[in-house]
């Protein structure tokens, strides 16, 4: 059962309609539950799933602050850094990517989209990356770059801020989900910006996060301070699942590489290495473990993004 519904963006940008499915896993019928997606990475091939809602708002702030030009951090196959790119080539705003890596991540798919659709790449090692969040750093940054780009919108690793979770908050809205009224909603977790949003959004839901990656338990501060930076109170109806992580953040094995072969092929549900197959593997885990008491309807996001699958089959949009 698909039901389709549009969602909007407040951009000049048009996102696809999006499906709510139910997917019909043998683990998940032994054990009396619904499990439903919401697939967020039908709203663009782009600006794929929560990228949208993250974008949303950070880009109309750019835009009618008068700024020149966007600046933001991610990896080589960044997600947010290819939604940000299209986003600012189609809003015809110059955009500057400070990448963590070598100038040679630069001829891969994801990063040869963002320099063909105008972005200005900065390759940093390391050492210097683990200071994207220093005001210093960025005024460091931005001290680079010429004056006809200045005064340059500063938008976080991840894309996520307040004004994020705020978009977030939109993307389980009643005219997304409808009638559907889950018991428990479950999604990836990298900076906790979505999840924030959603919490938020659904105070009566238990939201569970899984992170993909080791030692994340620092994220339950991040989150907290997101949601405080909203100017919201916490629901506390929100938790982390830590054992997602199948090696750490972007680690693969031959075994996560086949269970999204085979939600491909059985299910017609494309999934990557780094989120949403990590989040979907552990999810049934959880259900074959008993975590969903019987009759629970489970309600799991997949946030789109799909950039880490283009490092195992190449190019692909």
């Amino acid at each position: 059962m698909t039901q389709h519904i549009t969602q909007g963006t407040g951009l000049n940008l048009s996102p696809k309609p999006i499906s709510l499915t139910q997917l019909p896993l043998p683990q998940c019928n032994e054990a009396g539950v619904e499990l439903w997606v919401l697939r967020l990475d039908q709203t663009d091939a782009r600006i794929s799933g929560n990228k949208w809602f993250k974008l949303k708002y950070n880009l109309e702030q750019a835009l009618s602050g008068g700024y020149r030009s966007l600046l933001s951090f991610g990896g080589a196959y960044s997600n947010h850094i290819h939604a940000l790119a299209w986003a600012a080539k189609e809003l015809d705003i110059p955009c500057v990517g400070v990448i963590r890596g070598e100038s040679e991540y630069a001829t891969n798919p994801t990063l040869s989209d963002a320099t063909e659709w105008g972005m200005q790449l900065r390759f940093v090692n390391r050492q210097q990356y683990r200071r994207r969040a220093e005001p210093d750093f960025i005024k460091e940054l931005i001290d680079q770059l010429p004056g006809s780009l200045k005064p340059v919108y500063q938008v976080p690793e991840g894309g996520s801020n307040a004004l994020a979770v705020k978009g977030c908050m939109e993307i389980l809205s009643d005219q997304t989900i409808g009638p559907f009224n889950p018991t428990h909603v479950v999604l990836p977790c990298g900076t906790g910006g979505t999840l924030s949003g959603v919490a938020l959004s659904r105070p009566d839901i238990e939201v569970i996060g899984i992170p993909v990656l080791k030692k994340a338990e620092f994220l339950y501060e991040d989150i907290r301070k997101l949601i405080s930076g909203a100017g919201e109170t916490d629901p506390q109806n929100w938790q982390l699942d830590l054992e997602g992580h199948f090696g750490g953040y972007a680690k693969t094995s031959p075994e996560l590489l086949q269970f999204i072969e085979q939600m491909d092929e059985q299910y017609e549900l494309p999934l990557d290495q780094v989120y949403t197959g990590k989040m979907m593997k552990r999810l049934i885990e959880l259900v074959e473990q008993g975590r969903f008491t019987k009759g629970s309807k489970i309600l799991a996001i997949h946030t789109g993004g799909l950039q880490g699958m283009r490092t195992v089959y190449g190019p692909k949009n």
